[in-house]
């Protein structure tokens, strides 16, 4: 079985720092019954987002083999590892050669389809008009005025 095992290491490690790690690794490789077929530095590249407080990192890809590799341990140790920011590890398909890979830091989409849309504001609403209290009336008033309705109410009818 071949298996591609992908690891990021921060970026607060120098370069020499970093060849140290991957040795480190690959010690973790051959104690869990793995044997380092390829591995191949992919560089430093920014994140699409911050990872523990980190924005940058050196990707490694590793191609792994063996009949019976510790998949668990290895994953245990790698997981448990200050050293190792993330890591993947993948059953690689029969057929597909290895190959050189580059990666890009994160681009931002172009198309208008790709943008976060913003949100649209709502429009505002003019402010009412403030009514000015009527005089207050009296009850004498209020009872002429009752008075005045109804006799014309009955006298429609």
């Amino acid at each position: 079985m071949i298996y591609e095992v992908l690891y990021i290491i921060p970026s607060k490690y120098s370069d020499t720092e970093i060849d140290g790690i991957i040795e480190r690794v690959s010690k973790y490789f051959e104690a869990n019954g793995a044997k380092v077929e390829q591995s191949q530095n992919l560089g430093k590249i920014k994140f699409a987002y911050t990872v523990n407080k980190v924005s940058h990192g050196t990707y490694v890809l590793n191609y792994i083999s063996g009949e019976e590799i510790a998949l668990q341990k290895l994953d245990q140790d790698l997981r448990l590892s200050e050293e190792v920011l993330r890591h993947v590890i993948v059953k690689r398909p029969h057929g597909i050669p290895t190959g050189h890979f580059k990666l890009t830091s994160y681009q931002e989409p172009l198309t208008p389809e790709g943008k976060r849309a913003t949100a649209k504001k709502a429009p505002r609403r003019e402010k009412a008009p403030v009514q000015q209290e009527e005089k207050s009336v009296s009850a004498e008033d209020l009872d002429k005025r009752l008075d005045q309705i109804l006799e014309t109410d009955l006298n429609n009818l």
